[in-house]
């Protein structure tokens, strides 16, 4: 009788914020819970989670130049990116900051 190890590798896209306090930083969010992305505004993304512990949406904030949907966009590809690795950094289009992340 042989034993095997089954080693499971979360996967997450990393979200730049520039919030102050513990509002900044690398904002982490694993990529099996994310069920869908959505740009609810020129200013805000919101991404919907199954089941996260936290709750079950990711509300970004940001700043605009005026093209919409770009971080909605911005997101998406950091979840397809190919090899993304461990963690797939979202990058921004220019001009556009976080300015904070939420999960409820």
């Amino acid at each position: 009788l042989t034993k095997t190890k089954t080693i499971i590798v979360a996967k997450f896209i990393s979200i730049k914020s520039s919030g102050s306090g513990i509002a900044g930083g690398d904002i982490l969010v694993g990529v099996d819970l994310i069920t869908g992305v959505e740009q609810a505004s020129a200013t805000t993304v919101v991404i919907y989670l199954a089941g996260g512990a936290a709750g079950d949406l990711c509300t970004i904030t940001h700043s605009s130049v005026g093209t919409i949907p770009s971080v909605r966009d911005a997101v998406n590809y950091a979840l397809t990116a190919n090899p993304g690795g461990v963690k797939a950094k979202v990058h921004l289009p220019e001009g556009i900051e976080v300015s904070g992340v939420v999960f409820s």
